[in-house]
Formats: structure tokens, sequence, C-alpha cells
């Protein structure tokens, strides 16, 4: 740990250290702010979008499970679920105006 006022001192130093580990600079001997390496972030931000992911899926076949077990359940077609105008909208768009080379490049 490194207090602010070192920090902003030293801080060429403190970016070197980042490398080895985690750098945690203290404001009033609390913790305020974390100086990472940018392959630690890297790592971390990967592994965090990993597990919204997970969370996510996890949300969706739960919800779709208990669709499943729901007896007043009933399917909707795309009409219904968009409305009347944005259906509309959506059976006016051309599906080639997007040429093929465009959409998987």
């Amino acid at each position: 740990m490194i207090s602010a006022t070192d920090a902003s001192k030293k801080f060429a130093e403190v970016r070197r250290r980042a490398k080895n580990g985690a750098q945690f600079v203290t404001d009033h001997n609390a913790v305020d702010s974390v100086i990472l390496s940018y392959e630690d972030y890297e790592s971390m931000y990967a592994e965090l979008e990993k597990l919204r992911e997970i969370v996510f899926l996890q949300r969706v076949a739960t919800r779709l499970g208990l669709g499943d077990i729901d007896p007043n359940r009933r399917r909707l077609s795309m009409r219904e679920g968009m409305g009347e105008d944005l259906y509309r909208e959506f059976q006016s768009y051309d599906a080639d105006m997007i040429p093929d080379e465009e959409l998987f490049e």
C-alpha cells in the first residue's frame, strides 16, 4: 500500500510495481484506488464479462423454466409481441438491403 501523496510523487515507480501486482493507494489510511497493469486489467475485465454472460444465461434458463410450468402461459405471435406498428415496420424491411459480404465480414 502507498499513500496518495507518495503515489503522486513516485507515480513512475508505482506504475512499474503494478506490472508485478496491484498497487493499493490509500487516502487517510483507507484504500482509495488501485493501480493495475494493463494485462491484469484486461484479464479481470474478460473474466467479469464471462461471469456476466453466465449469470445472464442462468437467468434466461430460469425464466424459460418458469414459463414451462406456468399453466396460464400462451405463445405469442411476432405480431402480438411487437405490436401492429413495429410489426408492419419489420415486415417492410428488405432482407437483401444489406449485402451478405457486409453482414459476414
